[in-house]
């Protein structure tokens, strides 16, 4: 009888254990990325899309200046906790300066918004293409108050930005002293726009007849701009950061714009073909360090069009 009993209870015991869900198993490593704000928000909702189906690791993409996100103590990594002392890096530089001076392995790939430049990034690093963005410079538009014309022709965008042009009245637009606005040192953005639009640096004053530097705020950040410059203001913008911000409802990106608007240059709009400030983004690994699991991301994430469309991405 006793032993009926044992072996109804071990039968009982067997069939719940069956039952049970399997527990999950822990990550066995994270594969975090820093740097640009332009891509942030879109590799944020690429690592959430891939870690549904890849939960063996941690997948994370820190924001550009973050101050309350951390990358964990896992695998050869000891932690890292980005605090106001301590922010995340901020920018396209900022980050693949961060990956190259990582020597714990936290920091495994770099959000960047520009190619990389020669000499040792292009020796120590790989960069995989994300897909297609614009930068164009943006304006406040006449029917919300604001001065600026819808359109500039390129050597227009050069005169403002070297103060040889200082009125919206002398480019097409109604009068007001023109305010100049550009992204934070460290933006893949800014020496995009700075390179290749412009073709000089705006905050040297020894280029054109400026006596003072254009005011600097966070890039893709209109809300930045100060309410008494916002009518007369011109500050470079990302397209797909635009884009995401205005489909904030089904990003959930913050609309930062402020009412600005992308202005067109040469009366071609930002991302139309031969637009001058056509640009491609990259996600950055380390050649020496970069795991066959987190290049298949990179890889993967390239591919993910229909993501990348809804934050203002090309294929």
């Amino acid at each position: 009888m006793i032993r009926k009993i044992a072996t109804a209870a071990a039968a009982a015991a067997a069939a719940l254990l069956l039952a049970a869900p399997a527990a999950t198993a822990a990550p066995v490593d994270e594969y975090a990325g820093v740097g640009s704000d332009t891509t942030q928000d879109v590799m944020r909702a690429l690592t959430e899309e891939y870690s549904l189906d890849n939960p063996d690791y941690l997948w994370t993409s820190i924001d550009a200046n973050s101050t309350t996100q951390s990358i964990q103590d896992i695998g050869t990594c000891p932690g890292v906790t980005y605090s106001s002392s301590n922010p995340a890096p901020n920018g396209s530089s900022a980050g693949i300066n961060a990956l190259l001076a990582d020597t714990n392995n936290c920091i495994d790939f770099a959000r960047s918004s520009r190619p990389l430049k020669a000499g040792t990034e292009q020796t120590s690093l790989t960069a995989v293409r994300l897909g297609g963005d614009s930068v164009s410079w943006s304006a406040l538009p006449q029917a919300s108050g604001g001065k600026a014309p819808a359109n500039l022709t390129l050597e227009n965008v050069r005169k403002i930005y070297k103060c040889e042009v200082t009125d919206w009245s002398q480019v097409g637009g109604t009068s007001g002293s023109i305010v100049r606005y550009y992204p934070q040192g460290g933006s893949g953005t800014r020496d995009f726009f700075t390179g290749s639009v412009l073709g000089f640096d705006p905050t040297d004053l020894q280029t054109g007849s400026c006596t003072t530097a254009p005011t600097i705020i966070q890039e893709n950040r209109g809300n930045q701009i100060d309410v008494n410059d916002t009518e007369n203001a011109i500050f470079p913008y990302s397209k797909a950061a635009w884009t995401a911000q205005s489909n904030s409802g089904l990003t959930g990106v913050p609309d930062s714009r402020d009412g600005l608007v992308l202005g067109t240059i040469d009366g071609k709009a930002a991302g139309s073909t031969s637009f001058v400030g056509n640009r491609d983004v990259f996600n950055v690994y380390k050649n020496a360090t970069a795991a066959p699991e987190l290049i298949a991301f990179l890889n993967w994430a390239a591919t993910q069009n229909s993501i990348k469309a809804l934050y203002g991405f090309t294929a």
